[in-house]
């Protein structure tokens, strides 16, 4: 028996089949809102919930065992109960909500290298791990935007973008403690550091092994920030980035961020993450 493993993220649901190495992304925002609400939206649930019955169905029909695990935006949201019963009701599963320290733990278990340290940028969060240390912090790409846009009074990130950089900024500088340790090498994962890599390679489609083979020093990110800001309306029309195109910019600033705070001057790029040390979890204990 082999395993269809379904991440429920802010930004988008993935699916991974054991064995296999691509990963199918459907964005649904799920995290949309949140922020400013405390709560899952009624549209975004309802896309959710339509994508994971459908990803459900296909698994069974493969012959595999489904599972599914939700990260930042329903661990935090008032209304998970409501959520995590629609998806029983509706797709006969349950979902393993995680806690951040075990979204860490996950994505540290599949990437990271040895003595190593990982950050991982989701759509509602991000962690940083090293060795007996895990911070989860509540600011991903799409939260990152909706604290930003409105503490900037901004419509997108082309509309007063220093000052919703600064507000990304402050809040991950004071946000981490990291302890008096040296990391040898640090990995990065998630949607936001693999779109990077991918734009910095000037792929025109996700290709991971190309991906993988990407080193991004801090002076690459902000010189990425800076392409990425001068694009505007233009990055919708660049396929790497269509469906990041209005919270790239978000992510790579929380990137940016993380690497002043903790003194991290560069990031090996993995498209290993959560999903592949999740199964490891399933199948090792």
């Amino acid at each position: 028996m082999r395993y269809g493993i379904i991440d429920i993220g802010s930004n988008s649901i993935r699916f991974m089949e054991e064995g296999k190495v691509k990963k199918l992304v459907i964005t649904t925002r799920l995290g949309e809102g949140l922020a400013e609400t405390g709560r899952l939206a009624e549209s975004s649930m309802a896309r959710s919930v339509s994508v994971i019955k459908a990803l459900v169905s296909d698994s069974v029909h493969r012959g595999l065992i489904p599972y599914a695990y939700a990260t930042s935006a329903v661990r935090d949201a008032e209304n998970q109960k409501e959520f995590l019963e629609r998806v029983r009701e509706s797709c006969g599963i349950d979902i393993d909500v995680l806690s951040g320290e075990r979204e860490a733990e996950y994505a540290f278990r599949a990437a990271a290298k040895e003595d190593g340290g990982l950050i991982d940028i989701g759509g509602a969060s991000f962690q940083l791990v090293t060795e007996g240390f895990t911070r989860s912090i509540k600011l991903g790409c799409v939260r990152g935007r909706d604290i930003a846009q409105a503490a900037a009074n901004a419509a997108s990130c082309d509309e007063n973008w220093d000052a919703q950089r600064r507000v990304i900024t402050e809040i991950v500088s004071t946000s981490i403690a990291l302890p008096k340790i040296l990391i040898r090498s640090w990995t990065g994962v998630g949607g936001t550091v693999t779109t990077l890599a991918a734009f910095k390679a000037g792929l025109g489609e996700y290709d991971i092994k190309t991906v993988d083979s990407v080193i991004l020093t801090r002076s690459d990110v902000e010189e990425l920030i800076e392409k990425l800001h001068g694009l505007g309306e233009a990055r919708k029309l660049e396929p790497i980035l269509n469906k990041r195109h209005d919270v790239i910019m978000y992510g790579a600033a929380i990137l940016a961020a993380v690497m002043d705070t903790a003194g991290i001057e560069r990031i090996a790029v993995s498209s290993r993450d959560g999903m592949e040390g999740y199964l490891d979890y399933l199948k090792n204990g």
